[in-house]
């Protein structure tokens, strides 16, 4: 199995165990009027070099000083090189930054999609909105439209003066109070639930690199249903019956259905902090159980516990991660607060703090090889927050992933791969029971990573 593979695998199963739940820190108006040598007039226009100063400051990059000239002497040269490094101001068609030029929402709005982690060509949300589908920028402006960070009434092609451009910046960059103190509350109700149920849906879908795609995996896109169990302090039970999208051309084979789709059972069970898994796939001679070493796993039960009776993630991750309040509404009978979060991740060391302690040396090994395969995560999520008693109604979940152009001197061929979780079905406090069925606490134990497969294996052994 290609190593940036087996990375892979920890990376998808680490990013649905610890969706954000960080309270934010914030940057002001104040903080960000700083930023000019001398105090703007009033009703001044916006330029694309002084937003990228203010967004440069707002985001917490680092700027390096005594840099080349993008426009003459301009002060704010410095910050635009760094943004130009990072591939966030990338100029008109004609090659030019124009940094003098007024600076659009729009162009504010792209940009800062791609400092909080949205990759280009990543498949916009359903929003109602001034801006047509067809405009360059529709998708960064869906996506901030539905975190309630642009208003779907808003001129997207407007000059900004600095003043819109400094209340822009310090909305998307901070956080809701109202939405904060609704975050707050739902963690402290969700630490008191004793079991849960809910059902919902996943996607999956990989964005591949231009110029590999004779050496990708065979998945290109999945859909399917999620139905999970929790008994706290930590029993789990989840069944995932999922739809495979594979490319017919380079997979023939009689177990391929027209179109390339391919139906896969995954069921696991997590009890004792042992967890049981077993997939169902064409090709499997017979589905069977397998057991993961407890090893393998972090300790899934102190990580839930972190969640449940603290702010979430450590403090060195809380600056990345904001919420916005969206107003009430009704769901599922029950009146609710919309809250959205949103954020990324670079730092993977970070991450892995996030998790409790007492990883074997194995478990880490592995960590840190799968964000060997990363360039960032970004999460952008909508809650439905019950007003009368803090829990949650309904969730939307979606983890944005650039993976690295190499890992251990192998090609990446994955560029992107969005993952979108959304539950609208919630149960508490029903009475779960989960017990392990017979064959499964009889299943042979598999190692954490798997060895190169022998040649005579069976399929079902290879998979």
């Amino acid at each position: 199995m290609k190593k940036w593979f087996q990375a892979l695998i920890l990376v998808v199963g680490l990013i649905l165990a610890l969706a954000p739940a960080a309270l934010a820190g914030t940057v002001t108006g104040d903080q960000l009027r700083q930023v000019f040598p001398q105090a703007p007039a009033p009703g001044k226009t916006l330029s694309r070099g002084e937003f990228a100063a203010l967004l440069a400051r707002a985001a917490g990059m680092q700027v390096k000083g005594n840099q080349a000239d993008i426009q003459g002497d301009a002060w704010y040269s410095p910050a635009v090189m760094a943004l130009k490094e990072k591939s966030v101001i990338r100029g008109y068609p004609d090659g030019g930054l124009h940094t003098d030029q007024p600076v659009t929402l729009l162009e504010a709005a792209v940009m800062v999609s791609r400092v909080l982690g949205l990759p280009d060509g990543v498949a916009a949300p359903e929003v109602k909105g001034s801006l047509g589908r067809e405009s360059w920028g529709y998708s960064p402006y869906a996506w901030l439209v539905r975190a309630g960070l642009l208003q779907p009434g808003q001129d997207a092609g407007g000059f900004l003066t600095v003043d819109e451009g400094i209340a822009f910046l310090a909305g998307v960059f901070g956080s809701d109070p109202e939405a904060e103190k609704i975050a707050q509350a739902a963690q402290q109700a969700q630490a008191k639930v004793k079991d849960l149920k809910f059902a919902g849906s996943m996607a999956i879908s990989v964005r591949l690199r231009p110029g590999v795609a004779g050496e990708v995996p065979a998945v290109f896109s999945m859909q399917g249903n999620i139905e999970s169990e929790f008994s706290y302090p930590l029993s789990l039970h989840q069944k995932v019956d999922m739809t495979l999208r594979l490319p017919v051309e380079k997979l023939p084979g009689k177990d391929l259905s027209a179109g390339g789709k391919m139906q896969m059972t995954m069921e696991q069970y997590l009890v004792d902090g042992t967890m049981y898994q077993k997939v169902e796939a064409p090709g499997m001679e017979k589905p069977q159980w397998m057991k993961l070493p407890k090893g393998a796993l972090p300790d899934l039960e102190a990580l839930v516990e972190q969640s449940r009776n603290s702010a979430g993630l450590p403090p060195g991750l809380k600056d990345s991660f904001h919420f916005q309040y969206l107003g009430e509404g009704i769901e599922n009978g029950h009146k609710v607060h919309r809250i959205a979060y949103y954020g990324r991740i670079d730092d993977w060391q970070a991450l892995i703090k996030a998790l409790p302690g007492g990883l074997t040396t194995e478990m880490e090994q592995a960590l840190n090889q799968a964000g060997g395969v990363l360039k960032s995560i970004s999460f952008w999520g909508v809650e439905a927050i019950g007003v009368e008693d803090n829990l949650t109604y309904a969730s939307e979940m979606t983890s944005l992933v650039a993976f690295a152009d190499k890992y251990q001197e192998e090609i990446v061929p994955l560029e992107t791969m969005t993952i979108n979780v959304k539950v609208t079905d919630f149960q508490y406090n029903s009475g779960v029971k989960i017990q392990v069925p017979a064959e499964a606490l009889t299943a042979p134990e598999v190692p954490l990573t798997p060895s190169q497969p022998d040649a005579k294996s069976s399929g079902s052994q290879q998979m």
